[in-house]
């Protein structure tokens, strides 16, 4: 499970101070190609659209949210009663879909993995799965049928339709269970190499070739693979796949809630909340996007770009890997969602600059008074590979249970998510 984060005590006087305004233009600061457009029919401007009520939509029916048009399916309904009654994604860093949208994997708190059918939200099984932890389930980019996860000492292939698991490699050298640490990302987007860690040894582990990497000794986390599977993310450094530095990145806090991308040119990129400027003025926003290739920087959405100080609460995804570049943002805020970017979900084209705002999740996250622990109301958005889609928590305005919701983007009306 992660943990808040520090560094914005001032977010809310900031936010007084700062008037939202039209984003400049962004034609001359293009870093790659643009992707195909995820933001026709949604507000790309950044005056404020009040939160309006909306009533809680019944088990799979649709509302659409009425200050940004989306649609938003309600695919789960949690009974009351328990400390946490919530259904959940795992989390914003690990894909919720599998490679072709016809599989999701849910959390249940207390109850443990739920597949669902990926294009009807149909409830299909729960899952006998031990991962190291909540969110260390990966699925493959490739194989519809197949996902990863640690148990153990053990990388075990997990093949969905038969509920077979295949043991890809136990690590014989580890004293100690085997995880991808407290504030795991993804697989390479080719599903061939993972960042792991067994005791204080961090190690990089290629999936395809059963080869180990690194093992550097004195850790307390591992890596973090990017896309390309030749770079990896290790505590503010880019190392290669050998563990060999690279450069340093200009963060002003390598713990904040981050997520690894890939630019449409195939550039790696670490996109992170940044509350504080980084030691060579990296600037701060709700989505910086650090180019891992060059150590580059580049405020998405930010005061820079005429959003707000980031509010509390922020997490990001990158997980549109059939859209490099696009990247969506949770954001919590003020729960009432009366300013820019309070209770938002966004997309942005972190190729170009644009930037997208696709709904009110109405989730109160840590706000949230009727739960024990209120971590289970973070939104924790997700976007589905093609990025047509995106799943979201939600406890609808504070409400004692947490459900998983859907936004369909009118690209996924347009057949933009089918399977390749």
């Amino acid at each position: 499970m992660k943990g808040s984060r520090a560094g914005v005590t001032t977010v809310a006087l900031l936010t007084l101070l700062v008037v939202p305004r039209e984003p400049r233009g962004l034609e001359s600061q293009e870093w790659g190609e643009a992707s195909q457009d995820l933001c026709e029919g949604l507000i790309q401007y950044s005056r404020p659209r009040p939160m309006t009520p909306l009533s809680k939509p019944r088990l799979l029916e649709a509302a659409t949210d009425p200050e940004f048009g989306t649609t938003i399916l309600r695919i789960t309904a949690v009974s009351a009663g328990g400390p946490n009654p919530a259904i959940t994604p795992l989390y914003s860093t690990v894909a919720a879909w599998n490679a072709d949208e016809s599989y999701l994997l849910l959390y249940r708190v207390g109850g443990g993995h739920e597949l669902y059918d990926g294009r009807t939200y149909a409830f299909i099984r729960r899952l006998d799965i031990r991962p190291a932890d909540i969110e260390q389930v990966y699925w493959h980019t490739e194989d519809p049928d197949v996902f990863f996860y640690v148990d153990g000492k053990t990388l075990i292939r997990y093949h969905v339709e038969s509920g077979v698991k295949e043991n890809r490699r136990t690590f014989e050298f580890c004293f100690d269970k085997v995880t991808a640490g407290n504030d795991p990302m993804f697989t390479s987007w080719d599903s061939a190499a993972i960042g792991l860690l067994c005791g204080d040894r961090a190690f990089i582990y290629r999936i395809d070739t059963d080869e180990v990497s690194g093992l550097v000794r004195g850790r307390a986390e591992p890596p973090q693979m990017a896309p390309s599977g030749e770079l990896a993310f290790d505590n503010g450094d880019v190392v290669d796949r050998t563990f060999g530095f690279q450069r340093k990145l200009d963060l002003g806090n390598t713990r904040e809630h981050a997520s690894l991308g890939r630019l449409a040119d195939g550039r790696d990129t670490y996109n992170a909340v940044q509350f504080e400027k980084g030691p060579r003025g990296s600037d701060v926003g709700s989505l910086v996007t650090h180019d891992m290739t060059d150590g580059t920087w580049r405020v998405i959405v930010g005061p820079g770009t005429g959003f707000p100080y980031p509010p509390a609460g922020t997490h990001v995804s990158a997980l549109a890997y059939r859209r490099p570049g696009w990247v969506f943002l949770s954001i919590v805020g003020n729960p009432s969602g009366e300013g820019v970017l309070d209770n938002e979900i966004l997309a942005a084209d972190t190729n170009t600059g644009r930037v997208c705002r696709a709904a009110h999740h109405r989730s109160s996250g840590r706000n949230n008074a009727s739960l024990a622990t209120p971590y289970w109301a973070e939104p924790h958005v997700v976007p589905s590979p093609s990025g047509t889609r995106a799943v979201f928590a939600s406890d609808w305005g504070g409400g004692p249970t947490v459900d998983t919701y859907v936004i369909e983007l009118p690209g996924y009306a347009r057949g933009l998510g089918e399977s390749r």
